[in-house]
């Protein structure tokens, strides 16, 4: 009887890990609502942020982006709304200094990841914090 015992409770703790692994490689709502590819902790060898440029948002909702990035991108002005901010969760307000993180492409509050504009004109490629923990390249 405890054999049979012992064998249902791994049965149970290992389907149970199985069942979160599962589950946790599903993209989130927001990703699938967004259409937006999940992030992965390993990314790619060829993610192509190599090749794009840094891309910041200023105080009037301007995209200011190096010219490498600008070809063939049109950007929708409803797009903006849905904007959060990846630290506190607060929406886009065009009034606000915005800087896009350019290896998960989230999008901060300025004053939340503490980047002033004119820091962020010095920055040629933007981490987020999440990124720079991760030692994301």
């Amino acid at each position: 009887m405890l054999p049979l015992f012992i064998l249902m409770v791994q049965l149970i703790l290992y389907g149970r890990k199985r069942l979160f692994s599962l589950i946790n490689d599903l993209p989130t709502v927001f990703e699938v609502v967004t259409e937006r590819k999940p992030v992965k902790d390993k990314p790619a060898a060829d993610s192509g942020s190599k090749s794009r440029g840094s891309t910041k948002r200023s105080s009037d909702g301007q995209v200011k982006s190096n010219p490498k990035f600008d070809e063939g991108y049109e950007e929708e002005d409803d797009e903006h709304s849905e904007t959060l901010c990846g630290s506190c969760g607060g929406n886009y307000n065009a009034d606000e200094f915005w800087i896009g993180c350019d290896i998960c492409e989230r999008w901060f509050h300025g004053k939340c990841v503490k980047i002033t504009p004119a820091k962020a004109e010095s920055i040629k490629q933007y981490k987020c914090p999440s990124c720079m923990r991760r030692g994301r390249p």
